[in-house]
């Protein structure tokens, strides 16, 4: 397996971590629907932004702002960089 296939490659989550259980060979259970196909762009950014403000405390444009930056630094998401 290659070091990319260990990682969520919407998120960047270890695919062997027990909370990513339940997604695919792609991505963790976080960034997947009930069918196992990967989430909206919104969706994913807005649980990612939800996530960081709970954690950060920065409130929730500064946490959309990491969260963006932090996505399309992954594959799934490397075409929004320039949204």
């Amino acid at each position: 397996m290659s070091l990319l296939n260990q990682f969520c490659q919407s998120c960047g989550l270890p695919l062997s971590a027990p909370e990513a259980q339940g997604g695919n060979e792609k991505y963790c259970a976080y960034c997947c629907n009930s069918d196992g196909n990967l989430k909206s762009w919104e969706e994913t950014l807005s649980g990612l932004t939800e996530f960081l403000d709970s954690w950060q405390q920065v409130g929730q444009e500064e946490a959309q702002k990491r969260a963006k930056r932090y996505l399309t630094a992954k594959p799934a998401w490397a075409h929004k960089a320039d949204d």
